[in-house]
């Protein structure tokens, strides 16, 4: 496993630097789930001090993707299908309320900006790059962030903050576990909820972001994933 610090767009520090590229070997699975993480390994690896990688493992932590253990040992978080599935019912309710809050404020420049994710969504699906891992992730991020544009509309600072804290994790595990949702259905459903935000039926836009919603936090319930083919 290699890392790199390019970025398309510089960050401002070398802290952010490294939490960018560990972020992105996290979610891709590229540094998997329950992997030892030594900071001296991984800043002779990025040609930096230890200081910016462990300033970026406290980081990572908050956002659940590394655990740090009472002895100091540092690993990627694993995956706990229990844990995962509260996580996805909570952020389904958050993500919710920041609709019903965001929608009625959405302005014409908002809805430029949900269109283009959703032409993003769908130049995947377009190009059949869903079974790839650089698909899904790109079809990860538009959808996070039509999701995100809708609920920033809320101007509620905290509601925002909660919705995003949390929102790496949930690709990791959407692009890990949960690619099958990354289809025509699911594109399916983004295009109806831009349609009905778009003529201002709110409720109709719920219906469907609550069908999206519950799709992923079937994906985390432990008996349906039980019943699985062992290979899934």
């Amino acid at each position: 496993m290699s890392l790199s610090l390019v970025r398309s767009q510089p960050p401002v520090t070398r802290r952010d630097a490294v939490v960018d590229a560990l972020r992105d070997a996290i979610v891709t699975g590229a540094l998997e789930p329950g992997t030892f993480l030594r900071e001296t390994a991984l800043a002779a690896q990025l040609g930096l001090s230890a200081t910016p990688v462990r300033e970026a493992m406290s980081v990572l932590q908050a956002e659940g993707l590394v655990e740090i253990e009472a002895h100091r040992h540092k690993r990627v978080t694993p995956i706990d299908l229990a844990a995962t599935h509260d996580l996805l019912d909570v952020q389904a309710h958050l993500w919710r309320l920041g609709y019903v809050r965001g929608m009625p404020q959405v302005k014409p420049a908002q809805l430029r900006e949900l269109r283009v994710q959703v032409e993003r969504y769908a130049l995947v699906i377009g190009q059949g790059q869903e079974s790839l891992p650089v698909g899904r992730l790109e079809a990860i991020r538009a959808s996070h962030a039509f999701h995100t544009t809708v609920i920033a509309a809320a101007a509620n600072r905290e509601l925002l903050r909660v919705t995003l804290d949390r929102l790496a994790l949930v690709a990791r595990f959407i692009l890990l576990r949960g690619d099958a949702t990354i289809s025509h259905a699911g594109l399916r459903l983004h295009q109806a909820i831009l349609a009905a935000i778009t003529i201002g039926d709110h409720a109709q836009a719920l219906a469907h972001f609550d069908t999206l919603a519950a799709r992923m936090i079937a994906l985390a319930d432990p008996a349906i994933a039980a019943a699985q083919p062992s290979g899934d």
